[in-house]
């Protein structure tokens, strides 16, 4: 292989950076997880936009209490993601600012965690309903 590094392929073989395009699932080096993020903001942003226009809807209360289950499962890797941003603020920059702004993405994190405290109750009071 004329040039680049060689290097092990997500799926199997070898490969090499001259002229190489990471295949679908493929991480190289890091990736901004705003991509992420914004992928996840609009499933959830057309679900709700669905159910409040009749397209979407739960079948049974089991399908809702397990749609409960999800959003806490969503809502503690976001408040995860919103405390390792936090954490991470402050070091992106040296505008004193960012230290203020990492306050608030902390208390997004805790308000993040209560709802998640809410959705598990919610979740626990809907496994009964029949």
């Amino acid at each position: 292989m004329a040039g680049g590094a060689d290097f092990p392929r997500a799926g199997g073989g070898w490969g090499t950076l001259d002229g190489y395009l990471p295949v679908e699932g493929e991480i190289v080096g890091t990736y901004d997880p705003m991509f992420a993020v914004r992928g996840a903001a609009e499933a959830v942003a057309v679900a709700a936009k669905d159910v409040a226009g009749g397209r979407a809807a739960w079948d049974r209360p089991a399908d809702a209490a397990n749609s409960l289950e999800r959003m806490d499962h969503l809502v503690s890797a976001l408040a995860d993601l919103l405390r390792q941003q936090a954490d991470a603020l402050p070091k992106l920059t040296a505008d004193p600012q960012a230290v203020q702004a990492a306050g608030l993405v902390t208390e997004a994190a805790a308000t993040a965690v209560k709802l998640g405290e809410q959705l598990r109750k919610a979740g626990g009071v809907a496994r009964d309903v029949r």
